[in-house]
């Protein structure tokens, strides 16, 4: 509707002629005429208000003409832009940008932490969909003294005598300006929903890309973007394309920890990628240095500083968000539960958790299924605004977590002596897994700062209760925790359990039998002096396996009898029992220990339901199918180990699992059924990949190239060992180096 139609349909309705409403506001004929015919579309202020006076409208009806008056002496003055010029090396956005290209009209939202490159992002977008929208692309930064409504109206040629006074008019002459074009508009740094329904281009044809640290939840029919860090491959790139390809390509090493430092965060590597570009001689090597010693003192180039970035994130939030927020600085690890953040902060359950929403909403945390995380700038921020008030906060955290291990650590199974420690509080079986899943790595730090605040009952009884729990999920890590929970034993009966853990990691985990053998029996020592007998069936049993790594069969056989007579639950004695199959296994007896694993095993099953009990089935059925391989009964052996892998299943034992179908490749390949093989090794590659078992990923990669050598394939037995080969330099530990060289031996021989 134009203001000469509206003018049109209020004279006809007061019964007037073009010369009465003439001589009754004394405005011509012919302008009169020339208005209502579209030829005069922006009448003066002067001639609107004589002209209404004259058809004696009501406020309603006068306010619209003057609307239209307004609207018809303002117009877009051809395709309006005012986009500033986009980051060229913008890398590892392409899905966003994708995201963004396949909108024509409505809202998208890019949202996350301070320096993850929303802006930049925003503005690519816009500059890439220009062609779509020929009417305009317009940036409007919200923070600034002139209201953004304005500097909007400004833009797209509103000159100042025009404008409105009041905000109401001010966004019906937005709207009107906008009806009928295609034009896309970038709010930058918005910080409430109703920020943006007042500016939003939410008219057909027109797209509106909102930045904001919040998430903006509320705003209806918004399609969200969220920005985190780059992957590891982008940072490198993008922090190639600042100080030159050159430069990573000589130290790539180097380059992926500097990237690691900044946390893949675009703002970070820019900070330190405009540093060592103005200082070419600088080796990489040196920005690390800095940035290992001052964290985000060193983060700072110019005007770009992380520090302030996370400061204004921080500003606006409620005190209890701030004290959480605060408190985090004192987190082990990057991961953080509404209960762990109560106890930090000396609040209730919900309070945390709201507060936690808070800092997610301003992206200084992420949430996740499991809770929330925290990056690790953003904890770095964190820990630099603690101080003496929280003193007490950090040793009540490692209460807290050292007793959260042991309510979950003990639903896993306990024996001997390992049973008197007892939970304080409760959990369920899929709590405590992800719990301890999430923590393994993390237990040698919560220790040693809870030694050095004087924690040790804590810290020795987390570590006997995870006993059952490490040997379902082995891994060098525990090789550290079981040393460093040494210190803290203060009674015999812990000692021993502590040293009996120590001796089976050596054993079975890092392949070191004789330093095993000489803590066991410093355990049994420990034993004999003090009349604690509880834990030592296992310590014995833990020792026969000892010998056996020793290649003393017949000794590991007299001191597995010795365990069995030890053990205190039925159990514990069939597990025994398994082990003494083992060994007649290795003593060339393959028929005595087939006979005494199924008879293990049929009394398992008869009960076998929690984990220790399944694992102990599973195991048991595992050591059953090698058996049977070696007595030449490969299908049998089939048929036991996937009864193992099922039990491992059942109970989530993934590193097991995984080993028993590479057993069940083995029995597979012995009776000539080489793509069976093949595909139980690649299943097992996964687990031993999923598990970070890396000896065992180069194993398997090793075995499919030996079925694909047995198959004439040379281009498979080639790839499959180049794969391992990578595997070994990836991983680089001794043992991976020893086995890189017979792979390169191997490959040199084609």
């Amino acid at each position: 509707m134009t203001f000469g139609a509206r003018l049109l349909h209020h004279r006809k309705a007061a019964g007037l002629s073009q010369e009465e409403l003439s001589e009754r506001s004394g405005v011509s004929v012919r302008a009169i005429s020339d208005m209502e015919r579209g030829r005069a579309r922006s009448p003066q202020r002067r001639t609107t208000e004589a002209l209404l006076d004259a058809l004696d409208l009501d406020e309603p009806a006068r306010e619209e003409l003057r609307r239209l008056a307004r609207t018809g002496r303002v117009a877009l003055p051809g395709p309006v832009w005012s986009l500033p010029m986009y980051v060229a090396d913008l890398v590892g956005r392409d899905a966003e940008l994708d995201a963004i290209g396949a909108k024509d009209s409505g809202l998208v939202v890019v949202h996350g932490a301070a320096g993850t490159g929303k802006t930049s992002l925003a503005v690519r977008a816009a500059h890439l969909l220009e062609a779509r929208f020929p009417d305009g692309q317009l940036l409007i930064e919200l923070e600034g003294s002139t209201p953004p409504l304005q500097r909007l109206l400004k833009d797209l040629g509103v000159a100042a005598e025009h404008l409105p006074e009041d905000a109401a008019g001010q966004v019906r002459l937005y709207r009107s300006l906008l009806a009928g074009r295609r034009l896309l508009l970038v709010l930058d740094g918005a910080s409430t929903e109703e920020e943006v329904r007042t500016l939003a281009a939410d008219l057909p044809g027109c797209l509106t890309i909102v930045t904001s640290r919040r998430r903006l939840a509320g705003l209806a029919g918004a399609t969200w973007i969220r920005l985190g860090g780059l992957t590891e491959e982008a940072a490198v790139e993008l922090l190639a394309s600042i100080i030159g390809p050159q430069r990573v390509q000589a130290d790539p090493r180097t380059a992926r920890e500097l990237v690691r430092l900044c946390g893949m965060s675009p703002l970070a590597l820019r900070i330190v990628g405009n540093r060592l570009a103005s200082r070419p001689r600088w080796p990489l090597g040196h920005l690390v240095e800095q940035i290992e010693e001052r964290r985000l003192a060193a983060l700072t180039a110019g005007d770009l500083e992380v520090r302030g970035a996370f400061e204004v994130s921080l500003a606006h939030l409620p005190d209890t968000a701030k004290l959480v927020f605060r408190r985090l600085g004192l987190l082990i690890g990057t991961h953080v539960t509404p209960d762990l953040a109560a106890e930090l902060a000396g609040i209730g359950v919900a309070e945390a958790e709201q507060a936690l929403e808070d800092l997610t909403d301003v992206s200084l945390l992420d949430a996740d299924d499991l809770g929330y995380s925290i990056h690790g700038l953003v904890r770095t921020f964190a820990n630099g605004l603690i101080d003496a008030t929280d003193d007490d906060a950090h040793r009540k955290m490692l209460v807290w977590l050292l007793e959260t291990t042991v309510t979950a650590g003990v639903l896993f199974g306990q024996t001997g002596d390992a049973r008197r420690v007892s939970p304080r509080g409760r959990t369920d079986m899929p709590t405590a897994r992800r719990w301890l899943d999430e923590h393994r790595d993390l237990l040698p730090e919560i220790i040693e700062q809870a030694q050095n605040r004087g924690l040790h009952d804590d810290v020795a009884r987390a570590a006997i209760a995870v006993s059952h729990y490490a040997a379902i999920e082995p891994g060098p890590v525990w090789e550290g925790v079981y040393r460093a929970a040494l210190a803290s034993t203060c009674q015999p009966w812990q000692e021993i359990v502590v040293l009996s853990q120590l001796g089976w990691v050596l054993f079975d985990v890092v392949d070191r039998p004789a330093d095993a053998l000489e803590v066991l029996t410093r355990a049994a020592r420990i034993a004999e002096s003090s009349g604690e007998t509880g834990h030592i069936g296992w310590v014995w049993l833990i020792a026969s396996a000892a010998h056996s790594g020793l290649g003393d069969l017949e000794e590991a056989e007299r001191v597995c009898r010795k365990a069995i007579e030890w053990m205190r639950e039925p159990v514990d004695v069939l597990y025994a029992r398994s082990v003494l199959g083992v060994l007649w296994q290795r003593m060339n007896r393959p028929d005595d220990a087939v006979t005494v694993h199924e008879e293990v095993a049929n009394e398992l099953r008869a009960f076998a339901c929690s984990t220790y009990e399944l694992s102990a089935l599973g195991r048991t059925l595992w050591w059953l199918g090698l058996a049977l391989i070696q007595a030449h009964r490969p299908d049998d052996a089939v048929v036991a180990l996937t009864e193992a892998e099922n039990v491992y299943e059942r109970a989530q034992m993934t590193s097991w699992r995984a080993r028993a179908l590479w057993h069940r490749a083995e029995a597979h390949r012995a009776a000539g059924r080489l793509a069976e093989s093949d595909e139980d090794f690649a299943r097992a590659l996964d687990g031993f990949r999923a598990s970070g078992d890396g000896v065992r990923e180069i194993e398997t990669l090793r075995a499919l190239a030996d079925n694909a050598k047995s198959r004439g394939d040379d281009s498979a037995y080639q790839r499959h060992l180049r794969d391992s080969l990578a595997a070994c330099e990836r991983w680089d530990t001794d043992a991976t180096r020893k086995i890189a060289a017979d792979v390169r031996e191997s490959l040199s021989r084609g």
